[in-house]
């Protein structure tokens, strides 16, 4: 009986992968120091034996559906299966239900003798859970209703009957089964890639020795320890960095509430190894702060950490097919001692079905995860993503270390909150002038009716201006009016629609221009690095006007100012509870000076449980939410855990790029200091034609990071009647001179026009 055939090779026998298998399950379990008896502990099941053995079998055994004849034949090209095949009335190569179906029927009669009644539904259910797992190892992990009803109507004899008793499940179980979910898919995928390539897996990336003597020889840490004297800013960020340090106990889940510019990073990183994880997750919001965060860990730790994002480049130095396979691996599996990722990777391999998303979830146990600025997700999933971060913490032994200028205590929607812990006494730094009073806050212009005027006088007053605006409308306009009506400084727009290139462009020029204007959007509130005097913004929501502040004399080596005004509503933008809170009002403005934001946070906290216990039909939201967890409704789980709802088409404009100007770390495209956007998307197409799968994905990778600087998003209901060229979803338009200026600006509004829509456009 074959297990995988190879063009080379001897096939390999069932019993050989299943002995990989094992191999690879051992040395996960080993490099992760998986404590088995507290992962059969979450199952409720007394005999604790049966549970631990199951795993491991239901793990070994996934492929006995192999034994399928049609599979023999069809697959392994197995001559020694011919009769059988001819004999089959459906002649299904499928392996995988059966296997599920075998597994089932291997151990259901160990489950029938239990005398307990209750211990017998618990390990029925068990059994059946694991059968489903073995029948999903190939595909995607939904269905499980499904799978029930199936293996019913497959199944004879006196076991073909049975009830699953859904009041068993619960959020704990939940992720044990996605956890073991994960064991599975990766021990075979890694046997199966030593058949198949020869390439023996060992490191799976472990913080270990070296990286405790780099952090504690970097320079900052080295002068915090030997208590050299330090001045300003530095005073406060050392002894937050210490008061922190001094803090960690035993708890799951630690806040760091620390205003911006107090050294967030280095504290953070020093509390995660006092951790002693075997791997550490930096997961942010946005790539702009993935970036930033690389640049300040490069310095640290030299390479031995990776970033995994969408636009992150894989590097591979030679063109040597084991060498894409082990650099695609180790982004496939996060081998890598220390990741730097954004939320939306991290929440793909919480609650993500693809095999993909459940590779890497094994890599949480025993780990930390840094999570940075909170307050950007999605609010609507707070309470779930306590619900949540409580239970891996408990299953998967994780650390969670939540930071942010302006926290939300989460924990709030939790009857115990044990396990979550304050690391600092924040209120005093907040408090401290040097935070505090960093910034000087101006609301003078709330009370007057809107006047570009008047942000000019402010403007001409000063040297160095931040202008944010809601809108991308609003903040066009402001941009040509100050382009007709100001002289004498560096004039620059900065939006959504400004890939990363202009983006650092701009970013340069604010450390050098002497006198210089930067109208923007939201994209400047978070992991920008511009540091200016003075900032003027249209009012939001609170988070966004601290996050707008950390823009404005980051260092307290002066005294900047903030000027706020009102123009756009900002309904259209956040769409939540938030909108009912602004600086308008006035005891919010004294909250927001003193950098106190309990009272508003507890006011937002409690909007968004009522509202999830609000019956809708039958349900509440929280009531459903506990309903899909006993039902194992992966699918609808990560549904409803979608941090970013956003649909749109995809726009390409193959421009030239001249690179003089510019940092590009993709330079296999560039000819002349030119980057052709037309070569660049050829490339992009060619992509479907390389055969060997882990060249494709480095490759991708590459191309994808170049893809940015040429790509813009428009609403999915604008219908594209005239392009170019089609792939994967992403329209070619040639004819693109007409929607761009003299500086390279995207003008939506002409684009619009010519599809003949009217959009308000954000």
């Amino acid at each position: 009986m074959f297990s995988h055939i190879h063009p080379t090779k001897s096939p390999e026998k069932l019993k050989e992968h299943k002995s990989l298998v094992k191999k690879y399950l051992d040395r996960i379990i080993e490099f992760k120091n998986i404590d088995l008896d507290k992962l059969a502990n979450v199952f409720e099941i007394k005999d604790r034996e049966f549970v631990k053995n199951l795993i491991i079998e239901a793990i070994i055994l996934h492929d006995e559906g192999k034994c399928n004849p049609a599979f023999q034949y069809l697959k392994m090209k197995n001559e020694e299966f011919r009769d059988e095949y001819e004999k089959l009335d459906i002649k299904d190569s499928n392996h995988s239900f059966l296997g599920a179906k075998l597994f089932y029927e291997r151990f259901i009669e160990e489950v029938v003798r239990e005398e307990d009644i209750d211990e017998a539904y618990k390990k029925l259910t068990f059994l059946v859970v694991l059968s489903f797992l073995i029948s999903k190892h190939h595909s995607k992990l939904d269905g499980f209703s499904d799978f029930v009803d199936k293996l019913k109507r497959n199944l004879e004899g006196e076991f073909a009957e049975f009830n699953i008793d859904k009041e068993y499940m619960d959020i704990k179980k939940f992720v044990a089964i996605k956890f073991i979910f994960s064991l599975l898919i990766s021990s075979d995928y890694y046997a199966t890639l030593e058949y198949m390539t020869n390439l023996e897996i060992e490191d799976f990336g472990k913080i270990d020795d070296s990286f405790f003597k780099d952090f504690e020889e970097f320079e900052i840490v080295k002068n915090i320890r030997e208590n050299k004297s330090v001045s300003g800013i530095n005073v406060l960020r050392k002894e937050i960095f210490l008061e922190a340090e001094n803090s960690i106990d035993n708890s799951n889940i630690y806040y760091l509430h620390a205003p911006t510019g107090a050294g967030k990073t280095i504290t953070s990183i020093n509390l995660a190894l006092k951790l002693n994880p075997t791997k550490i997750f930096y997961v942010f919001p946005f790539n702009t702060l993935v970036e930033q965060t690389k640049n300040v860990i490069e310095t640290i730790f030299r390479r031995n950490f990776s970033v995994i994002n969408s636009i992150t480049p894989m590097d591979v130095e030679e063109d040597d097919e084991n060498l894409y396979t082990k650099v695609y691996l180790n982004r496939l599996f996060y081998h890598s001692p220390l990741i730097i990722t954004t939320h939306i990777n991290f929440f793909d391999i919480l609650f993500g079905i693809n095999k993909e998303d459940n590779f890497p979830l094994w890599q949480l146990y025993n780990s930390v995860v840094i999570i940075d600025e909170i307050q950007s997700y999605n609010l609507n999933v707070w309470w779930f993503m306590a619900e949540f971060f409580e239970v891996f913490s408990e299953v998967l032994n994780v650390k969670f270390i939540i930071m942010s200028a302006t926290l939300p205590k989460i924990d709030y929607f939790l009857e115990s909150k044990n396990n979550w812990k304050s690391l600092i006494k924040s209120e005093k730094y907040f408090k401290n002038p040097l935070f505090k009073d960093r910034v000087e806050c101006d609301f003078n212009l709330l009370e007057d009716e809107n006047d570009e005027n008047k942000i000019l006088e402010i403007i001409k007053q000063n040297r160095r201006i931040l202008v944010e605006f809601i809108t991308k409308k609003s903040a066009r306009e402001f941009y040509n009016f100050l382009k007709e009506n100001l002289e004498g400084y560096e004039i620059y727009e900065l939006s959504g629609d400004d890939n990363k290139l202009i983006r650092n462009y701009v970013i340069k020029r604010s450390k050098e221009a002497k006198k210089i204007v930067i109208v923007a959007t939201q994209v400047i509130e978070a992991g920008v690095d511009i540091d200016l005097d003075v900032g003027i913004k249209d009012i939001s929501i609170i988070e966004a006007e601290e996050q707008f502040l950390g823009r404005i004399n980051r260092n307290a080596k002066s005294k900047g100012i903030a000027y706020f005004f009102d123009k756009d509503s900002s309904y259209k933008v956040y769409k939540d509870v938030r909108i009912e809170f602004s600086l308008k009002d006035k005891n919010l403005q004294k909250d927001f000076i003193n950098k106190d934001f309990e009272a508003y946070y507890l006011a937002i906290l409690e909007k968004l449980k009522n509202k999830n216990l609000e019956f809708v039909g039958s349900y509440s939201r929280y009531n459903e939410f506990l309903e899909e967890i006993k039902s194992l409704k992966y699918k609808e789980i990560k549904k409803k855990m979608k941090l970013i709802d956003t649909k749109h088409q995809t726009l390409f404009f193959p421009y030239d790029i001249d690179v003089r100007e510019y940092k590009i770390e993709v330079l296999d495209f560039v000819e002349g200091n030119i980057l052709s956007g037309e070569r660049v998307w050829e490339e992009f197409k060619n992509l479907n034609s390389i055969e060997n799968f882990a060249k494709k994905e480095v490759l991708k990778s590459k191309i994808n990071y170049l893809m940015q600087f040429f790509t813009y998003n428009i609403p999915i209901y604008l219908k594209i009647d005239e392009y170019n060229d089609e792939c994967c979803g992403i329209y070619l338009i040639r004819d693109y001179e007409e929607f761009f200026d003299e500086e390279f600006k995207f003008n939506r509004e002409k684009f619009f026009k010519k599809l003949n829509r009217e959009y308000d456009f954000l």
